[in-house]
């Protein structure tokens, strides 16, 4: 998402139990899940880790990553209604740091994280594929410490050549694994694949 673009930021978002919808746009669904459930696992989050989040959602991937207690857990999200939701879900939770804007305005003086989840939202599909090897670029140069592990939420069902050339540019190594999902009440991204999806983590 171009962080120039101030009328997204007062678009209305609509929560349901399944979804979460940012205008005529589809943020997350519900059916996820399990995707979501295999990047966390695979990311081995450990309470000595400081993690950093890119994009809230629905919440599903922050109660997840907090499951492992780790030391503090950074989560940028630009929307002001759905960072209101992460506000109320963070409560009390001991570690949990919000911030508001996009991984874009994150600079070179961050803190070193030791793991990333990475799903953020682009209303421009034309725009996903270029605004996800730029963050993995970004982030191997400026944001993960060494040896850190960073998931990526990756739209396709296989890698394409241009994120396997950044992959390999500056990660040593990168694990994929099959998921299996069944989309719902939404058009299915999945449909010439059978409900497959892949857990992607890269390993600085």
């Amino acid at each position: 998402m171009d962080p120039r673009r101030k009328e997204y930021l007062s678009t209305e978002v609509h929560y349901t139990e399944e979804s979460l919808r940012i205008g005529e746009h589809y943020v997350m669904h519900e059916w996820e899940r399990p995707l979501i459930r295999r990047m966390v696992e695979n990311l081995k989050i450990t309470s000595t880790d400081h993690v950093l989040e890119i994009g809230f959602g629905l919440g599903i991937s922050a109660t997840l990553l907090q499951q492992f207690r780790p030391v503090t857990h950074t989560i940028v999200e630009p929307h002001p209604q759905v960072l209101e939701q992460a506000r109320q879900w963070q409560g009390e939770r001991n570690g949990v740091h919000l911030r508001q804007g996009y991984w874009q305005q994150l600079g070179s003086d961050s803190t070193h994280f030791t793991a990333i989840f990475f799903d953020p939202f682009c209303d421009d599909m034309a725009a996903v594929d270029d605004e996800n090897i730029s963050f993995l670029e970004f982030a191997s140069r400026t944001l993960l410490a060494e040896d850190g592990r960073l998931a990526m939420f990756c739209i396709h069902p296989f890698l394409p050549l241009d994120y396997q050339r950044a992959m390999f540019a500056h990660y040593r190594q990168v694990e994929i694994g099959v998921v299996q999902v069944e989309p719902r009440d939404t058009a299915d991204p999945t449909d010439k694949w059978s409900g497959r999806m892949i857990s992607v983590v890269l390993y600085k």
